[in-house]
């Protein structure tokens, strides 16, 4: 397989070269020559090359008001046969075919659309388009069709501004099939490239493992823990209902680009990267098989791929998180870490999104597999190793900076211990300027310059940092940098902790932290564990004063550490084991509940009840984004905000997100439609209601956002979006 694949990337690799040397010698420049003019008056740019469709270029003419402009050039005939020309302008055009006039000035403003016919042979025939126009919203459209065929745009394959030889043009078409046959052979090869990634990455962290002795028992939580995960990994699909997903649309908008000239984002390059390597078939089949990457399955297609990314990102965190805890705590605390993270709520609900949040901690895990290993054995291999994971981790989303800026000063104390024990002189000094730490820092900067990059698209990096330093995060904070907001914010932090992992499972992570303080025999690795957290807060959630449950992730994976050990105390004693398995029963069925209300989203009904109720001439308004309603493809929609638009546009129904509703600032105009709506003063009334209970309502204290009344103006969870309380209103009056 692997010397297939190799023998097949050779071959796509040289016939890459061969074709676009072939592109470069006999590719032809399409469209026609172009003249303007303005009255008597040349235009101060006469001459250009215009291709179809001819609206298009003359909306953007190099002269303002009344012009002429003038098309001339060869016309490519693909076979002999008899063309219907067309043409629809809004002023006098002429269209000459070898000097044959089909339309002669037709005045179209009179005639909307004319057509003629001709009989041409297959080759190259000379074409002429004179088209005028008193500038009020120029348009020229040309068709054609052969033998009776629907009339069609000319492409600007059969158009060039000069007369080439018939040799010439068919090598230069016959380039085009090539390009298509060289797309799908890239396809197959990068497709079968990122299985033997996959593969190779996969056996390596298999054997570390066995080597461990952790493979056999978590690979049962690893399925359990996919299996949740990827249940509902469609969610919404083919409409979009998660906030700030990284769609493909971005992916194909950032690889158009490639990723140069000023382009930047909200968030770091790297995972537009990951993604872009996914989706890499689909890219380089983009101009061979629109239809297949732009229809309706290639688009679910490229969403399942990108979620399907994070699905993978989730089963190498609590890899990882088993890895860690077994290093630091034990096997079974290890295990029993693993298990825990994998019943967090947030994380069941990012990793089957394509959101940033769980690649960057899964980056974020692995370097705490190293940070480990640096603090036991002082490999410079893992210092690098440490500074490369983690580099990718901020690369994804960079407030994981926080995790990493106490990083150092714990490398530094156990250095200055090793230099001590050794009883070297200046240990400190020595420390401080230890050639691992210096490496590591340099492959960290070097990575930081690749990661976001810096020596290609500086542009594009000085603007993404303008961004998140300025309203990128200025925009949401939500408390004063007082003392009494900072204490605000850190109430606020325990509290997103107590959702994300419900009661008992905080309960049972503190009781760990506390264990293994009190443990000489961990009181070390139990600190060097809780830096990152501590710096995380301090530097980012502290700076920035506001705080979501997505922030807390990397936090619930050191906790998670922590609850493992808990469980080991109490698993060792088995009067106490059953503590443990009602813990992790609840915490199942608190963090399930996002599996079982995501598959069953009251928007689906929603819309089901819309197709049965609302008629193809129906208009339904929507005061939301898209993502917040269901979807509405099929339907007249049209968008109002305030009540004057509602009074003016008059739709039939109106759809509302109610729980999202109740965020809108008091008094503002959409605040009062929505306030009109509820109360029934605007003339609409409520005809349908969609909202699925809680599957298991004697669950006491379950997750707020997910079950609760949603009454709280303050969103700090998207959590809250799964499964809104959808309202259909219909006006009153209408005909049944």
């Amino acid at each position: 397989m692997r010397r297939a694949v190799a023998y097949a990337g050779v071959a796509a690799l040289l016939l890459t070269f061969v074709i676009a040397a072939a592109d470069r010698i006999f590719s032809l420049t399409p469209g026609l020559d172009a003249r303007y003019s303005q009255g008597d008056r040349p235009a101060p740019a006469v001459a250009r090359i215009d291709t179809p469709p001819l609206s298009v270029a003359v909306a953007a003419a190099p002269v303002g008001g009344g012009f002429t402009v003038t098309w001339a050039g060869q016309l490519w005939v693909p076979r002999t046969g008899r063309y219907t020309f067309a043409i629809n302008a809004d002023a006098g055009t002429s269209l000459f075919v070898d000097g044959h006039a089909l339309f002669d000035n037709v005045r179209l403003p009179a005639v909307q659309f004319a057509s003629s016919e001709a009989a041409l042979a297959s080759g190259a025939h000379a074409i002429f388009i004179s088209y005028a126009t008193n500038g009020r919203s120029p348009r020229v459209d040309l068709m054609w069709a052969a033998d009776g065929a629907p009339l069609a745009g000319i492409p600007a394959s059969a158009l060039q501004p000069r007369r080439v030889s018939r040799l010439r043009l068919q090598l230069a078409r016959s380039i085009d099939p090539a390009r298509a046959a060289l797309a799908w052979i890239w396809a197959f090869e990068f497709t079968a490239l990122l299985i033997l990634v996959f593969a190779a990455i996969g056996a390596s962290a298999r054997s570390t493992l066995v080597r461990e002795s952790l493979w056999r028992p978590l690979r049962w939580i690893l399925a359990a823990s996919v299996c949740m995960n990827a249940a509902g990994l469609w969610w919404g699909l083919p409409a979009q209902w998660v906030q700030i997903e990284l769609s493909p649309p971005y992916i194909i908008d950032a690889w158009t680009q490639r990723f140069l000239h000023g382009w930047y984002d909200a968030y770091p390059p790297i995972h537009f990267y990951v993604l872009a390597a996914a989706l890499s078939p689909f890219l380089v089949l983009r101009g061979a098989a629109h239809d297949l990457v732009y229809g309706r399955i290639g688009h679910d297609a490229m969403f399942v791929v990108t979620r399907l990314v994070s699905l993978a990102a989730g089963a190498g965190i609590v890899a990882a998180i088993a890895l860690i805890g077994a290093r630091a705590f034990g096997r079974r605390a290890g295990l029993f870490a693993a298990a825990a993270f994998s019943v967090v709520a947030p994380f069941l609900f990012y990793a089957k999104t394509a959101n940033v949040d769980v690649p960057y901690v899964f980056w974020f895990a692995l370097s705490m597999v190293f940070y480990l290993r640096v603090i036991e054995s002082l490999r410079a291999t893992d210092f690098i190793a440490f500074a490369a994971a983690g580099m990718l981790a901020i690369g994804t989303k960079d407030q994981a900076y926080g995790l990493y800026v106490l990083a150092p000063f714990v490398f530094i104390g156990r250095l200055w211990q090793s230099h001590r024990e050794a009883q070297h002189p200046a240990p400190l000094l020595r420390a401080v300027l230890d050639r691992r730490l210096i490496v590591a820092a340099l492959a960290a900067l070097v990575l930081f310059l690749l990661c976001f990059d810096v020596p290609f698209n500086f542009s594009g990096f000085v603007e993404h940092v303008r961004f998140i330093t300025g309203p990128g995060s200025g925009d949401y904070r939500l408390y004063p940098p007082t003392a009494a907001g900072r204490l605000a914010l850190l109430l606020l932090t325990a509290h997103l902790l107590r959702v994300s992992l419900g009661w008992p499972l905080l309960i049972s992570c503190a009781a760990g932290v506390s264990i293994a303080l009190a443990r000489p025999s961990t009181r070390v690795v139990a600190l060097a564990l809780l830096a990152p957290v501590i710096g995380y807060y301090a530097t980012f959630v502290n700076v920035v004063l506001y705080n979501y449950d997505r922030f807390m992730l990397p936090v619930c994976v050191i906790l998670a550490l922590f609850a493992g050990v808990f469980f080991r105390v109490l698993s060792a004693r088995r009067y106490l084991a059953p503590i443990v398995a009602a813990v992790f029963a609840y915490t199942c069925l608190y963090a399930v509940t996002v599996d079982v209300l995501m598959i069953g989203d009251a928007r689906y009904d929603a819309r089901a009840w819309m197709l049965t109720h609302v008629s193809p001439d129906d208009i339904v308004a929507v005061t939301e984004f898209p993502e917040l309603v269901p979807r509405l493809d099929g339907f007249r929609t049209i968008g109002v905000a305030t009540v004057p638009e509602l009074a003016r546009e008059q739709p039939r129904f109106v759809v509302l997100n109610a729980d999202y509703a109740r965020s809108a600032t008091p008094g503002s105009p959409w605040a009062d439609l929505v306030s009109s709506l509820e109360h029934e003063s605007a003339g609409y009334r409520l005809a349908a209601s969609f909202r699925h209970p809680s599957p298991w309502p004697w669950l006491p204290a379950a997750h707020p956002d997910l079950v609760g009344d949603r009454r709280s103006t303050v969103v700090l969870s998207v959590l809250r979006d799964i499964n809104p309380t959808t309202e259909i209103f219909e006006r009153d009056g209408s005909a049944r």
